[in-house]
């Protein structure tokens, strides 16, 4: 990445975290005052499901645990590479820390084709950022009547924890990752994506099984907030 580019970057990162971290801040406002209204269903099996994957975590996943998360991460570089950049993938490789050698680090890799040299910060940090088995279970919840929804958002919850750990376990500073495209863009890009995809998490939960928010309408108010709140800041600024 070019110096230049670098500075563009990080600049727009830099007011996409405020921005996300201010309606982060105003998600997790409506989020309390839902609670207060009695409008919580959604957040209370969201819960549920953040517990039960704890146990699974510590009862039934402790053999497996870490080739089913290096599969997660493999899979969200080759996920992004493959669907979004249309990039080629050569290999997808996962394995267990068990079955790695005294020289071999590394519990697995995705080699794809690049483009004009060119290192992709989406597709190298997409595991930071990308919990698409989540997402995947939200546009799910859109085919699901009502009464059954305390079943997906417990599924959600399950498999958003499971992203929590791969994301605590995996966002180091000695992560070749980071490394390669720079530990402070690294950080200011993961953390503005998490605020974000959490933000729309929050809101596509909301609502309770009578009147329930999807992931569509979620994403349709987070950007009408997000513009709104640009124009009230530009008009501020102006003033």
């Amino acid at each position: 990445m070019s110096n230049l580019r670098r500075f563009l970057t990080i600049f727009l990162l830099l007011v996409a975290i405020v921005v996300a971290a201010f309606e982060f801040y105003r998600v997790v406002t409506f989020a309390l005052k839902s609670v207060q209204n009695d409008i919580y269903s959604g957040y209370l099996w969201l819960c549920v499901g953040f517990i039960l994957y704890l146990i699974f975590h510590r009862f039934f996943f402790r053999k497996n645990i870490d080739i089913m998360q290096t599969m997660s991460h493999e899979g969200a570089h080759m996920l992004v590479g493959a669907l979004f950049l249309r990039r080629k993938i050569y290999q997808f490789n996962a394995k267990s820390s068990d079955s790695l050698s005294y020289h071999d680090n590394s519990l697995g890799f995705v080699s794809s084709e690049m483009k004009n040299g060119r290192i992709s910060i989406m597709s190298t940090l997409a595991p930071y950022t990308l919990p698409y088995i989540t997402f995947v279970l939200l546009l799910f919840r859109l085919m699901i009547k009502n009464e059954c929804l305390p079943i997906i958002d417990t599924i959600i919850g399950f498999s958003l924890m499971f992203y929590f750990l791969c994301c605590k376990k995996d966002t180091r500073l000695d992560q070749s990752d980071i490394q390669l495209c720079g530990v402070f863009l690294s950080y200011l890009y993961i953390t503005t994506f998490v605020l974000f995809n959490i933000s729309l998490i929050i809101y596509s939960v909301s609502g309770g099984t009578s009147d329930p928010v999807n992931i569509i309408e979620a994403v349709k108010i987070y950007f009408t907030q997000t513009w709104n709140d640009i124009l009230m800041l530009v008009d501020l600024i102006r003033n």
